[in-house]
């Protein structure tokens, strides 16, 4: 059979300044291998990820018993995957002219690039510019009778997956912990064919599963760890061992793992179930040679009329971001924290106060990030909590005085900037007079639940600080288990006795939780932990 030579085919894909090169063997930036099954007329591989503009080339073995070829269509028309449908049946078109093209569609205006014919037990290759326009891109093998079952698809995306050949089950149930999967039967199943883990599949808000299997192409040999964020359960499997456990029904909480992990293709597993309420699942990994990359994906806005698309501040698995903009009441000296457990906070920094603690998104950079950038930003996820107005600290005569009116910029506190620890999570500094008090807020978790730890240190200086007195909240019920702020929140306090006042005269709500200030040699020390009900 006729075959054309190699240099013909990456002049005919490549742009001008590649295809006129001296050498005709183009270096390429990413190599995708791909064989064909053995008497299966079936690719081993269904779909990989590529980036817009990059180099690529695709290398094809051929163990079968019978010719085959890749070639890689434009997606059809509307943007979608016809799995090279079109392109094939434009061979058998051809007649006896598709056999002297060695059945290739070489004037097809779908066609972007292609492999030869390759003969059983041979192997070959084509390197091409991968287009900017996104989309699907099938690939399929055009000799006659092969397209219906050897095909595939090549997502351009500007996010590029590891994951390959990823697939779901989709399972509805009521769960306290992780089923046995293989003991239930799916209600669906279907593919994910860029590469990221999503809920979008789901058929219902709660009492529902997933099952995702798939590749993920492992670059190096070396130590790898794995991020697993979710609301309610999950676990991560990596060639069959769990690498993650983040089981029961909790909010968003988050656990990583490590493994170590050879050069090649490894699979991966994630299971997830959702019981009731919240939802949510981020998967991430980071190893040698690079930072926390994630693995799942939101689903795409759809086009036409709709709001400015969002532009999404997140934290990278294991770090916390800053953002510092006029945050809704967090005023205009707003500091918002996204932490990577899902869980966030903003502080004011005109009054010193915790303002804001919510779940699950950060903050919408959209509003800020384009245009002018006016106007004050809400936070972006849900379940947020307001604390009271004005500054926390305040010096009374008893400890059920009325508390002093709310200032827009504190005159007796003083901010002094913020620290970060080893995961990016800031510790805020102010004085009053010459006492130094930090404030350092960090998520934590149990088995069942995300919460924030906030640890406050008074350092006395010689300051006079008699009749200091912190406010931790208003709307305050006192329960056994600690203080329930605004039917919302439970407020346990360490480290100090603290006084819940019935009639504090807030014209928000009464209820002010109240802890004094009792310095011991020098030092005063505050431990609340927020958590919600």
């Amino acid at each position: 059979m006729f075959k054309f030579p190699t240099s013909f085919f990456l002049l005919a894909c490549l742009p001008s300044y590649l295809a006129h090169a001296v050498d005709p063997i183009v270096k390429a930036d990413r190599n995708i291998e791909i064989s064909t099954l053995v008497a299966q007329m079936k690719y081993d591989r269904v779909s990989f990820s590529a980036k817009p503009g990059e180099i690529l080339r695709i290398s094809l073995k051929n163990p079968d018993d019978l010719p085959h070829n890749l070639v890689v269509c434009k997606p059809a028309k509307g943007n979608v995957n016809d799995k090279g449908k079109e392109v094939a049946d434009a061979v058998i078109a051809l007649g006896v002219e598709g056999v002297l093209q060695n059945w290739i569609p070489l004037k097809h205006p779908r066609l972007l690039a292609h492999t030869d014919m390759i003969n059983p037990k041979e192997e070959g290759s084509v390197t091409f510019l991968v287009p900017k326009q996104e989309g699907p891109y099938p690939f399929v093998c055009t000799f006659p009778g092969h397209a219906q079952m050897m095909n595939g698809v090549m997502i351009v995306s500007k996010e590029v997956s590891p994951v390959r050949d990823l697939s779901y089950q989709y399972f509805q149930g009521t769960w306290d912990k992780l089923p046995d999967w293989n003991k239930l039967e799916p209600e669906g199943n279907g593919t994910l064919p860029a590469g990221f883990i999503s809920l979008d599949p789901k058929k219902r808000k709660d009492k529902f599963g997933f099952l995702f299997e798939g590749s993920i192409e492992v670059p190096k040999d070396g130590e790898y760890e794995f991020f697993l964020t979710s609301d309610d359960g999950s676990e991560l499997l990596i060639d069959g061992n769990r690498v993650v456990l983040n089981d029961g029904v909790h909010g968003m909480v988050a656990k990583q793992g490590k493994i170590k992990l050879k050069k090649g293709l490894a699979e991966i597993k994630v299971g997830y179930f959702q019981k009731t309420g919240g939802e949510g699942l981020r998967v991430a990994w980071k190893g040698p040679g690079f930072n926390e990359q994630p693995l799942t994906k939101g689903k795409p806005k759809p086009k036409g009329k709709t709001p400015p698309v969002p532009i999404p501040v997140e934290p990278l698995p294991g770090e916390a971001v800053i953002y510092r903009n006029f945050i809704d009441r967090a005023g205009p000296r707003a500091i918002g924290v996204g932490y990577s457990e899902g869980l966030n906070l903003a502080f004011d920094a005109n009054v010193m106060r915790l303002a804001i603690i919510w779940r699950g998104a950060f903050m919408n950079g959209q509003r800020h990030w384009t245009g002018r950038g006016q106007g004050f930003q809400a936070p972006a996820g849900e379940d947020a909590f307001y604390f009271p107005n004005g500054a926390p600290f305040a010096k009374l005569e008893s400890l059920s005085a009325s508390w002093p009116p709310d200032e827009t910029r504190a005159s007796a506190i003083k901010f002094g900037g913020y620290r970060f620890d080893d995961k990016q999570r800031p510790t805020f500094i102010y004085y009053l007079g010459k006492a130094r008090i930090t404030d350092y807020p960090k998520p934590s978790s149990s088995e069942s639940e995300l919460f924030l730890v906030r640890e406050i240190t008074i350092e006395q200086n010689g300051e006079d600080l008699e009749g200091l007195v912190f406010r931790a909240g208003i709307g305050t019920v006192e329960k056994e288990e600690g203080f329930v702020l605004a039917k919302q929140i439970m407020c346990r306090v360490e480290g100090a006795k603290a006084v819940m006042i019935k009639k504090s005269g807030n014209p928000r709500a009464d209820g002010d939780l109240r802890v004094p200030v009792k310095p011991a040699n020098g030092r005063a020390r505050i431990k609340l932990t927020y958590s919600w009900i």
